[in-house]
């Protein structure tokens, strides 16, 4: 499809060399040149077992400095208050980190603040969902808050659960009960059910999907107001106690979470741009990603009150049902005897243009100070955050207390490192947006890898791996190295008892690595700007833990007692992933050469495309009738293939001691991920411009490859104007072959 670039340009020979002294200057000229080759060729390989070997023993001081019990302790610190965005228990926390980061030795700490948008509930004026007579009497109300875990009675300023930027409102009417919201649940009850949701109150039950695209979803067919609750079914372990005997959900709790749809926009008065005080800000009424309708989530015993007389049909399959003990009717509105019954939402939050404080600290490079290679993970949380977000904050804190005391010792690593706390993530991802915002241009020159740490152990079970495919390679020969800490493999590495437990359905003999989404703080760095993003925590069996996420997701009682009693006591799953992230920060901070793989997304390429072709293929009339042809895709990823099989050649025979090889080498790997970035983004997400992976426009949580072709294919066959949906299908398998192309081209041998 392509023709190859041409490595080189041909030369002309010098012209008028004669006699003897062409002969002398030529043979002196070879002399030195050989000389030279000598030199290089036996002085290499003890250069190269050096930088090895100070590798080695930098890499196995690290990981020997951080211990279990530091980790431990961090939590605990970080645990006693709540760390709500915008408080100033948070700024105090920040202070408190900047403090003891420039103790640990890091060259500079500094605080970086921005004005944002974010969302409280009214103090005088609670948010609660009640059932009304056809009077208008209150039957029943809600709970204005969950009742606290025991040693917590007299912590003050828990914000009570709330959905955040949710609109105010006090819309009344019928409920229907939507089961998670999902498009497909929608699409069930318009097209096959007949239900019809406008001007109705819809109440969805958490998981499976992201929050906010539950209620873009209930938005998009008329809703007037949304309850969120936890079913026990998603929220409930089996045979597990509520907390505080075990780990489960109490019927009393409920998660807390912002509901926006920002696409990747950041501060919603300010997309693109840094939220400074000199930055033009819209109107509330233009803010990117704010829902119309007023939001609440409840408990699940307040739920099974609203659920209980349900009329309209039966739910149509047992997927609709949870285990509370109620019908799961449709509805809308109640059974016959309680049909003049309505439910009345009442949510007063407010949204106030607030300051929030990122954590910032660097080591600078030794050899390469323009090559950042970033750590980071957010502080703020709901409440006390025992696992989102301090069971993160933890682990980074003793990877930057053990990096400052290398440092002491004389250590600098080859590349800058940046260590990141991050404010206001559970808002938006606002300060790790606004921060790369201003950046941006630093970034986009400079930046080799990001890692996000947020949560460290949503589980007990075996590792959990989601990165670019560059890093697949990385991820595999640094968890090879590390101990496993988990029963029944003493002596094994964590790369064995995670690959037992979790092995790849996508290839073969090595463990599953999860395509990067969003809802964390890696998003700007990857899907906006391009560079190449990872992250790694201890998780739950997917395959029979079914329920979503934790149990105790951002509620009350998400404490230190949850992980100290019952996620990971002797904390060792928690130092096994201090050591897998601060592994790949030190791989990619002080490899001489970056531990990069291309080939590697060669293969994902080759297979994502695929993926994507049999998806068409359940369209087989319509791909002949519009003649849509996958086929410049896979040459593209054929090219790209033959590209990355030919550089990974001319990297195995560099000589590392050549800076400017090495150097120029390590920035086509760099620069690779940023080959994939589309300026223009994707049709209506102007800020997720990464044409290979974004997150899914139906859950903004999982990740989709080739996520152009695919919305465009999505829901298809329901188009009004189809030679119009299909040009679009073609339009975007274009600019997916283009820029796979391209970034084969980025790849070829420098002229």
């Amino acid at each position: 499809m392509w023709t190859a670039l041409r490595s080189g340009a041909e030369r002309s020979s010098p012209r008028g060399c004669r006699g003897r002294v062409c002969a002398l200057s030529l043979g002196a000229a070879a002399g030195l040149l050989l000389l030279g080759f000598l030199l290089g060729w036996f002085t290499k390989p003890t250069d190269e077992v050096t930088a090895t070997s100070s590798h080695e023993k930098v890499k196995k001081a690290f990981m020997a400095e951080m211990k279990a019990e530091n980790i431990k302790q961090f939590l605990y610190n970080f645990t006693r208050r709540p760390h709500l965005a915008g408080t100033d228990e948070n700024l105090r926390l920040a202070q408190q980190i900047q403090a003891q980061w420039k103790e640990f030795g890091l060259d500079s700490v500094e605080l970086a603040h921005y004005d944002v948008l974010l969302s409280y509930p009214n103090e005088t004026n609670p948010n609660y969902i009640s059932i009304i007579d056809e009077h208008g009497n209150e039957i029943f109300n809600t709970s204005l808050f969950e009742p606290p875990p025991p040693g917590y009675e007299a912590v003050t300023d828990v914000v009570p659960p709330y959905s955040a930027f949710s609109a105010q409102g006090v819309p009344e009417g019928e409920l229907v009960y939507v089961n998670y919201g999902r498009t497909e649940d929608f699409f069930k009850l318009e097209r096959e059910m007949g239900i019809n949701c406008t001007g109705k109150i819809v109440i969805a039950r958490y998981g499976k999907i992201f929050r906010g695209n539950k209620v873009k979803n209930a938005e998009l067919v008329g809703a007037t107001g949304v309850i969120l609750y936890s079913d026990p079914a998603d929220y409930c372990a089996p045979g597990v106690d509520p907390f505080p005997n075990g780990w489960n959900l109490p019927g009393g709790g409920a998660q807390r979470g912002n509901v926006l749809n920002l696409n990747g926009a950041g501060d919603p008065l300010t997309p693109g741009y840094p939220a400074k005080e000199y930055t033009y800000r819209y109107e509330e009424a233009r803010a990117v990603g704010l829902p119309k309708l007023p939001v609440h989530p409840i408990g699940y015993n307040d739920a099974e009150k609203l659920l209980r007389n349900m009329g309209g049909p039966a739910p149509p399959d047992s997927s609709w049902k949870g285990s509370l003990n109620v019908s799961y009717n449709i509805g809308p509105g109640f059974v016959s005897s309680y049909s003049t019954r309505k439910v009345k939402m009442h949510v007063h939050s407010s949204n106030k243009v607030t300051r929030i404080y990122n954590v910032i600290g660097t080591i600078r490079g030794a050899t390469e100070p323009d090559r950042y290679v970033i750590l980071g993970g957010h502080r703020d949380s709901w409440v006390f955050g025992g696992i989102d977000p301090q069971s993160g904050a933890a682990v980074v804190h003793e990877i930057v207390r053990s990096y400052g005391k290398l440092k002491k010792e004389g250590w600098r690593p080859r590349r800058t490192m940046i260590f990141a706390s991050w404010d206001a993530e559970e808002f938006g991802l606002l300060g790790s947006t606004e921060w790369a915002e201003e950046n941006a241009k630093l970034l986009q020159a400079r930046g080799v890898a990001y890692i996000n740490a947020d949560s460290s152990a949503e589980g007990n079970y075996t590792l959990r791996v989601d990165c670019t495919p560059l890093m697949y390679s990385l991820v595999h020969s640094l968890t090879k190295e590390i101990p496993s800490p988990d029963e029944g493999f003493k002596g094994k590495s964590l790369y064995e008892s995670w690959y037992e437990k979790n092995p790849s359905t996508e290839y073969k003999d090595v463990p599953r690595i999860n395509k990067l989404g969003s809802g964390n703080d890696f998003e700007v760095f990857f899907q906006r700007l391009g560079i190449a993003s990872g992250r790694a925590r201890y998780s739950k069996n997917w395959k029979v833990e079914k329920y979503s996420s934790y149990p105790v997701y951002h509620s009350v009682y998400e404490t230190y007692e949850t992980v100290e009693r019952f996620y990971d006591p002797t904390f060792k799953n928690h130092l096994t992933v201090a050591q897998v992230r601060g592994g790949l920060v030190l791989e990619l901070a002080n490899s001489v050469v970056l531990p990069f793989d291309c080939r590697d997304y060669a293969e994902a390429l080759r297979n994502y495309a695929q993926v994507i072709y049999n998806l068409s293929k359940n369209h087989q009339m319509e791909l002949v009738t519009y003649s849509v042809s996958f086929d410049s895709l896979f040459s593209a990823a054929k090219n790209f293939t033959e590209a990355a099989i030919g550089f990974h050649r001319r990297l195995q025979q560099v000589d590392i001691n050549n800076q400017i090889a090495v150097r120029s080498l390590n920035d086509q790997l760099m620069f690779l991920e940023r080959a994939f970035i589309d300026p223009l983004g994707l049709p209506g997400r102007p800020f997720y411009r990464h044409i290979v992976f974004a997150p899914s426009s139906h859950n903004k949580y999982a990740g989709e490859s080739f996520p152009g072709i695919y919305d465009a294919m999505f829901d298809i066959e329901n188009k009004v104007d189809q030679r119009k949906a299909w040009e679009e299908v073609k339009r975007q398998i274009s600019i997916a072959a283009f820029t796979v192309q391209a970034a084969a081209g980025t790849l070829t041998d420098l002229a």
